[in-house]
């Protein structure tokens, strides 16, 4: 796997390319998107780029679902 296989621009996605794309992210660093967020939140992810790039295919997801940036933090 490649670097440009995780580089995307989420505005341009469907739900099902950013569905696909959090689960790679998710089989590459062996957690889920939610125990990635917790951690980002906590400042404890250590691949800084893909970091940034997940977090983007994350708030793609909640927009993409109808969900603000408020209810998924509860």
């Amino acid at each position: 796997m490649t670097e440009n296989d995780f580089y995307i621009d989420e505005r341009d996605l469907t739900l099902e390319e950013v569905q696909e794309a959090l689960s790679r992210y998710e089989r590459k660093y062996g957690m889920t998107s939610k125990e990635f967020s917790e951690k980002w939140k906590r400042g404890e992810t250590y691949f800084v780029s893909e970091s940034v790039d997940w977090i983007g295919l994350l708030e793609a997801y909640r927009a993409l679902n109808g969900v603000s940036h408020q209810q998924s933090r509860n």
